[in-house]
């Protein structure tokens, strides 16, 4: 019998229940497809409306007069509800202000955003307005509450028809796993399996069973063999002339593609990047916004690739550009061009599912809550996906620390004698087969640092590399080139090894070896001896463990001290603290390397022990050991990954490099401690072992120059011989673009800097109608800015978002995009990667130049390398990112707007007009802040130039 639910939905007046209210509550009672009853009352929440929950849902202060209160709506609530579980989408929200009441404490619900990330994988957003869209579900949300209940239901009943279709034996698996455990989603699987057996033979199943998960291809593709590129006898240059014909007025793109825009910057950085191809050189190529740079880097990149058979790497920063070239501008080109070339999307391991190690986690038996959520969201995706690529997955917090265990990864990777990759069925294999045959290879940074650091063992040979967004690639080269080690990650290997649960049981991978000799023939007092030694493996474990737990609690003291010393606290932020020589010769510091010696003991005698035993097994190949491949295999990763992690510890705390920098994070919301070392010159890494390497280098970006030249750049990638290029933009600054200096802000730091911003922001975006985006360097400083001028713009009808109060990233640029008066605030995400056009975003803010706090331990540590650490590295380090901020502005050639500097230095400071001279030619006005929002609502209306 069909089993009865309530959909519940609430509108709120914000995101927090310990301050916000509830105003509206809609509820709808179903049993299957049956509409039982609905329920459904406006709440008077006892303080104004703010105005951007009115945007949102239409609802008004005058609708809420005369509302009853929630204490008042309690009784006939839970009276509607009774004991049937209640259903929403991401019902965690919801129940949060009504537990807050005291209502529904310990009810049964169901949340449709759970059960969508587990059974709609192919969905590219989780809201519910976008999975009603993509299921053409009729009831559309309104964000009113009865509306969105009903959408609910209907998305919950095509859910259950999703879970209905899974494999029988996939939800039999899932049950039993989720059999001992409170997970909310138990019965909702549970009369999914009972349903899916009653319909066994009717309903075509979606899901492999448990068997046959592994075995299955994956999808049509998956298994489809492909040639490798075979390099041309004799190499041919590009045909520049007849790029630039594709690029002309008149040509196959302009014929092709409506609306498309000749711009003679593109064809003269085409040109150069394929001149470049052809003589193979280095070249350095800063196109500024609206250049239309992939299309350039594109073309010659792939005829040059076509022709000679060769493979040429093109590497980005972000995601949402390795979508765009992949998912969009390659597919254009490959619809258009009259060559057949091909093109490959190659990630790192982790981003793949390794079917041999999913099956190890399958069979482990004490799963928790968030781990069966994980397995759910794999056995339902895994029949589907054609690459093994978790971004077809929705993965949430700490979720991807639980992927980790089924991903691929070199240390446990069989390679050849893997059976999976044997059938064809290896992900990452067949990635990785694609991509040798492919004339285009497009990874990210990391990617290719990746296969720099191994020498070539990631990617496909290849000559040719395109590096985009390369303002980047410092940054990432300091995170990929250098490691990290907590006392977190050590312990969960030891755990992984041996983990106690009491009364003299354990659980872990030492303790899985013996049971693999039951069938074999292996003589018992040989298995006598490896159960000894495994025994003895076990002690070793414990021992390692006390080591780690001694020396990080003294690390703990030591750096606990040195926060005691510091003038300010740290209480708020994680604290990061720079091992250098002077620290590393204070006294206390002696008490960390002696503790070193107990955790190194232990740990080598761990690892050789693990080594004596897969020495012990080797020959022992041929007498029946279950999986004994993969175990040879596991125990020499187990060995491999304890090493490094020792060796990392005692390379930051007992043997550090004069070559590196060295620091520890304490983590101000767990007080764990991680310990860093990146290094001290990326540059010199860079060209030694990628850039020198290659024939042809072509490295892009809007923002490569500061101040006009590339030398900032070539010192921090090691690039001093590659030629250079700067195509401005083809953009009418000068006519679309007034940069407003005030000349009474007082400097940041000085007494009234703040209010100063505050007023500033209100004044100007009350003038303005909002429409502006405002940068901030800390989002302390953001935070209080947006408790200043919300209720202030809010009283004027100007909606105010802010990053970590109103939602994700997107939702905030979605939410600006389609506000009509709204103001957006940000930190350093948001200052590249926002591309909001026409007249949504017409002013940007910058609040404070974007140096980098002093204290940092890399910017620190590098400082010490230059004359003058100010000027030669902190502000064109700045000028670069301040042009990023910048660029916010004007993405289109009819885009029209404002960019002011709220911070003196540019005005006051000799280096200030080091940042004014890094931007494009734009209308410059200095005046007061009472000047600006007059000056700043008359030039967006077109009216600028009147005084």
């Amino acid at each position: 019998m069909a089993r009865t639910y309530v959909a519940l939905d609430l509108e709120t007046t914000g995101l927090t229940p310990e301050s916000d209210a509830i105003i509206e509550i809609g509820a709808v009672k179903f049993c299957g497809s049956e509409v039982l009853d609905t329920w459904s009352s406006f709440v008077n929440p006892r303080r104004p409306l703010p105005t951007k929950i009115t945007h949102i849902t239409g609802i008004t202060d005058e609708d809420l007069k005369g509302a009853p209160t929630l204490f008042s709506l309690a009784r006939p609530l839970t009276s509607f509800v009774g004991r049937d579980p209640v259903i929403g989408h991401n019902i965690a929200f919801d129940m949060r202000f009504l537990n807050k009441q005291g209502l529904f404490l310990a009810h049964p619900t169901l949340d449709t955003f759970e059960l969508a990330s587990i059974l709609l994988p192919e969905a590219s957003r989780f809201s519910l307005s976008n999975l009603v869209s993509m299921l053409d579900i009729q009831e559309e949300p309104e964000h009113r509450a009865l509306a969105d209940a009903q959408a609910t239901r209907e998305l919950f009943l095509q859910l259950m028809e999703r879970a209905v279709a899974l494999d029988l034996n996939v939800l039999r698996e899932l049950n039993q796993l989720a059999r001992e455990t409170d997970w909310d989603l138990r019965e909702f699987f549970l009369d999914a399996e009972r349903e899916r057996a009653r319909t066994a033979f009717t309903v075509p199943g979606r899901a492999a069973s448990a068997g046959e998960a592994e075995a299955a291809p994956g999808g049509p593709l998956l298994g489809e063999r492909r040639e490798v590129l075979k390099p041309a006898t004799q190499r041919q240059d590009v045909d520049v002339e007849m790029l630039a014909d594709l690029l002309s007025p008149e040509g196959l793109l302009g014929r092709y593609f409506p609306g498309y825009e000749y711009r003679p910057q593109q064809v003269e950085m085409m040109q150069a990047i394929a001149e470049a191809f052809n003589i193979k050189d280095h070249l350095l190529v800063e196109a500024g916004t609206g250049t239309g740079k992939s299309l350039a880097y594109l073309l010659p990149a792939l005829y040059f690739a076509y022709l000679n058979g060769e493979h040429v790497v093109i590497s980005t920063n972000t995601i949402n550009l390795q979508d765009q070239l992949y998912g969009k501008d390659i597919p254009d080109l490959e619809e258009l061009l009259p060559i057949s070339f091909r093109a490959a999307l190659l990630k790192g391991r982790s981003n793949y599912i390794c079917r041999r190690r999913l099956m190890r986690f399958r069979q482990r038996g004490d799963l928790s809550v968030d781990e069966i959520r994980v397995l759910a969201k794999v056995l339902a995706w895994l029949p589907t996906t054609q690459t093994g690529d978790r971004a077809e997955l929705t993965l949430l917090n700490q979720e991807y620390a639980i992927w980790a265990n089924m991903q691929a990864e070199a240390e446990t990777c069989l390679a050849d004698r893997c059976p999976h990759r044997g059938r064809g069925e290896c992900f990452l294999y067949q990635a990785r087969e694609k991509a040798e045959a492919a004339h285009l290879i497009v990874v990210n940074h990391a990617l290719l640092l990746s296969d720099m650091v191994t020498e070539n063992r990631v990617l496909p040979e290849y000559k040719h590399l395109i590096i985009d967004e390369a303002h980047h690639l410092e940054e990432q080269a300091t995170e990929h080139l250098g490691f990290s080690v907590s006392q977190g990650q050590i312990m969960a290997t030891l755990r992984e090894l041996s983990n106690p649960l009491g009364g003299g049981r354990y659980t872990g991978f030492l303790w899985e070896i013996m049971p693999r000799f039951r069938s074999s023939k292996v003589p018992a007092e040989i298995q006598q001896k490896i159960q000894d030694h495994l025994r003895q493996l076990g002690s070793q474990v414990a021992q390692a463990e006390r080591g780690v737990d001694d020396l990080f609690n003294e690390v703990a003291m030591f750096l606990d001290n040195y926060r005691e010393r510091l003038s300010r606290g740290f209480e708020a932020y994680d604290l990061h603290v720079r091992l250098t020589d002077s620290l590393r010769i204070q006294p206390d510091w002696t008490q960390i390397e002696m503790r070193w010696e107990g955790f190194d003991v232990p740990m080598r005698h761990l690892s050789r022990g693990l080594e004596r035993l897969h020495s012990s097994l080797q020959d022992l190949e041929e007498a029946g050991i279950q999986g004994y491949d993969e175990l040879m295999q596991d125990l020499m990763a187990f060995r491999t990954q304890m090493h490094e992690q020792a060796l990392h510890v005692e390379s930051i705390l007992t043997n550090p490099s004069s070559d590196a920098i060295y620091w520890a994070r304490v983590s101000a919301q767990r007080g764990t401690i991680t310990l860093h070392t990146a290094p001290l010159h990326v540059g010199l890494l860079l060209e030694d072992r990628l850039f020198m390497r290659k024939e042809t280098v072509i490295l892009t970006s809007a923002t490569l120059c500061s101040e006009g030249d590339f030398a900032y750049i070539r010192d921090r990638l090691g690039l001093w011989d590659a030629n250079e290029l700067a195509v401005g933009s083809p953009f009418d600054y000068e006519a679309s673009t007034l940069v407003f200096l005030p000349t009474d802000m007082p400097q940041p730091g000085q007494q009234f800097y703040q209010r100063a911003v505050e007023r500033g922001l209100i004044d100007l975006c009350r003038a303005t109608g909002g429409r502006t985006l405002a940068l901030f360097t800390s989002h302390s400083q953001l935070l209080n800015t947006y408790r200043a001028i919300a209720p202030a713009l809010e009283e004027e009808g100007v909606v105010v978002y802010a990053q970590g109060v109103d939602g994700s990233r997107r939702q905030l640029l979605e939410n600006f995009r389609t506000t009509p008066k709204a103001v957006l605030l940000g930190t350093r995400s948001f200052w590249e990667g926002v591309d909001v056009v026409g007249e949504a975003l017409s002013c940007v803010v910058i609040a404070r130049l974007p140096f980098s706090v002093p204290s940092d331990p890399v910017f620190a540590a590098r400082s010490e390398t230059f004359d003058e650490p100010f000027a030669q590295y902190a502000v064109p380090e700045a000028i670069l990112r301040f042009r990023q901020g910048f660029g916010r502005l004007i993405r289109s050639a009819t885009d029209r707007g404002v960019v002011v500097v709220l911070d003196n230095r540019v005005v006051s400071k000799f280096y200030g007009e080091r940042f004014l001279h890094s931007l494009p030619h734009c209308t410059m006005r200095r005046g007061t802040l009472h000047e600006l929002p007059m000056a700043a609502a008359r030039w967006i209306d077109g009216d600028g130039n009147k005084r």
